[in-house]
């Protein structure tokens, strides 16, 4: 028996999805998955929930406004310092106080 003999043998003894169609009642022939018994076209094991974007976890934006934070305090002792990048006015005093709070006990 060949590998592609095999592979239709273990195919065709998957059970069957559960999922007819409306019009015919035809069943569906894909293979069911997990315990619903339905197929991957009518809702069978999901791939989890999508992927948050780096930029947008609590954790980075912490982190984000912790170096937004430190630059300030740089650019306020030293006149000289500029980063293109930087802009003071988007920290507010609260954030600024929620986001060192969040750095201390990140350090426990």
């Amino acid at each position: 028996m060949s590998n592609i003999d095999k592979a239709r043998v273990a195919l065709a003894s998957l059970p069957r999805c559960n999922a007819k169609s409306r019009q015919s009642g035809v069943q569906c022939k894909n293979p069911g998955l997990g315990a619903g018994g339905k197929c991957r076209f009518h809702g069978g094991a999901s791939t989890g929930r999508p992927p948050t974007h780096g930029r947008l976890t609590k954790a980075n934006l912490i982190n984000r406004d912790w170096v937004r934070l430190l630059l300030g305090m740089l650019a306020f002792e030293n006149p000289g310092f500029k980063v293109s990048w930087f802009n003071p006015g988007s920290m507010t005093m609260a954030r600024a106080s929620e986001v060192m709070k969040a750095q201390k006990l990140r350090r426990r």
